[in-house]
Formats: C-alpha cells, structure tokens, sequence
C-alpha cells in the first residue's frame, strides 16, 4: 500500500511517457544497480548545487537516505514542495509512486540515496 504523498507533489499518472521514467529522464542521477522483473534497485547521487531534471517513478519504493542535504523539491507546476523534516541518514522510508518532480540540491554536498523500486 502506498502513503498520500506529501501535499502539492505530483501523483503518477498511468500512461505517463517511458521518456519520464527517472533513469531515462536523469540519467546523471539514477544508476540500476540490480534490475529484474521484482525491483529496480536505483543509486540516487545529486550533487552539489545540481537541478535535476523532471521525471518519475512508477513504482513504490523503498529509500534510503546515505548522505543527506537539505533539497528543494519542484512538482510539475514548477512548485516548491514542503516535505517536511527528512529522515536520518540511513532510514529507510516508503514512498509511494511520484509523478513529474526535480529537486535543486543548493548544498554544498551531494545526495546520496539508495531506491529499491517494487514492480507490479
């Protein structure tokens, strides 16, 4: 089961573009470490001062934070979404599926994250 997102981000959308699809989209940010028809497990890095670009996740997942700045956090309006105080780092936390996103790391260290992706 997946959580209410928080407020003001986006919900996925079935039948969004494949092109969206976050290790299509933000490449730069999102490395299949290990991919089946199971999971996807993803290396989540967005590096100091970087803005992601837009895309999704279909899938629930599973995240964990290794190495955690503070982000900012854009729907697909181009809105600033509160998230709320983040977990610590190492704490694994759910996430439902999310539509359009970025976030803005304004940093001066990088995100560092693992995603394990449930399919189906």
């Amino acid at each position: 089961m997946s959580p209410d997102p928080p407020k003001g981000t986006s919900p996925y959308v079935p039948g969004t573009p494949d092109e969206l699809d976050a290790v299509i989209a933000a490449p730069d940010n999102h490395e299949v470490l290990i991919e089946n028809e199971h999971v996807r497990v993803l290396r989540v890095l967005v590096r100091a001062g970087e803005v992601e670009k837009k895309h999704t996740h279909k899938w629930p997942s599973v995240f964990t934070i290794t190495k955690r700045p503070k982000i900012k956090y854009f729907n697909e309006k181009d809105e600033e979404v509160a998230l709320g105080p983040p977990p610590d780092e190492g704490t694994p936390f759910w996430l439902g599926p999310e539509g359009v996103h970025w976030v803005v790391n304004p940093a001066g260290f990088d995100l560092e994250a693992i995603r394990i992706e449930l399919k189906g």
